[in-house]
């Protein structure tokens, strides 16, 4: 009996149940798709706790800048700006208020330890010696962010949630305001996320996250992420595949048994997570339930 421990097992057994040779047969590369897409279509459908981050992922916030002045003699877009002294740091993304305006603009270009900044859209000028706030409210996070399990957790225990971006922008509307304790973030997109409220200190936070999974590799023997008992999932949506090209009728039956067993490792991860206990909504099923 095979363990379907890795991509190998799976190949050998999906070949031998179609009756297919062990190697070289016509359908092995096909076979072998098949494979690849079941593994991808069951981190689809669900983010597994074999998947979740560990440690997890961490940034830290940046404080907003209040000590320079700023000059826009153009208005228009993709414009000019001046600051008042250099700025050490890349502004690059960061976001510029003028005191007293109800506009924020991005700043598109900037070289570290320049007072030189250019801006994606400027709707007036700017008189010389504005005083002005360059804050920082959106966050580049992991290379292989997939979903997040809850949200933000900030270094003093503070919880931000997710929300979506219609919210987000809905009650907290552009220019954003500061503030060291956001109620909220919603993405922007694959890595990126926005704060309800633009930080004033640096903080660090952490998220909890699933990784998303890179795609498995064809006559591999590496072992599978995926916990022993729950690798034949693929197995079985692999061999489904397989006998629909062949036009084998058992193609419905595995691929029943290929849905089935994915609601049973959803229920086995939500026990899992949560625990048996009945303070988190489970319970231990009796031998006569």
């Amino acid at each position: 009996m095979s363990n379907f421990d890795s991509f190998n097992d799976i190949r050998t057994w999906c070949l031998s149940l179609a009756d297919m040779q062990a190697s070289g047969d016509d359908w092995q590369t096909e076979v072998e798709n098949s494979i690849v897409r079941a593994w991808d279509d069951l981190h689809n459908r669900f983010a597994f706790w074999w998947a979740i981050k560990y440690p997890p992922g961490v940034f830290l916030s940046v404080d907003d800048i209040t000590n320079r002045t700023l000059t826009i003699a153009t208005a228009g877009t993709s414009v000019a700006g001046t600051l008042s002294s250099s700025v050490a740091d890349d502004l690059d993304n960061y976001k510029i208020k003028p005191s007293g305006k109800n506009w924020a603009a991005r700043i598109t270009a900037h070289t570290a330890g320049s007072a030189a900044i250019t801006l994606d859209a400027a709707p007036e000028t700017i008189a010389a010696g504005t005083a002005c706030v360059i804050f920082q409210d959106e966050y580049q996070l992991a290379s292989d962010l997939g979903l997040f399990v809850d949200g933000l957790w900030r270094q003093d225990g503070h919880f931000v949630e997710l929300w979506a971006m219609e919210r987000l922008l809905r009650e907290y509307p552009d220019p954003p305001s500061s503030g060291d304790s956001p109620v909220a973030f919603a993405r922007i997109d694959k890595r990126r996320i926005r704060l309800s409220s633009y930080p004033t200190s640096v903080k660090r936070y952490e998220y909890h996250y699933t990784k998303e999974e890179g795609s498995i590799t064809a006559g591999s023997s590496t072992a599978f992420t995926v916990d022993r008992n729950f690798r034949w999932i693929i197995a079985h949506g692999a061999l489904a595949e397989a006998y629909l090209m062949k036009s084998d009728k058992r193609a419905g039956l595995y691929e029943k048994s290929y849905e089935r067993v994915i609601e049973s490792a959803i229920a086995y991860h939500h026990r899992l997570m949560g625990g048996l206990g009945t303070r988190q909504g489970g319970r231990v099923v009796g031998p006569y339930a």
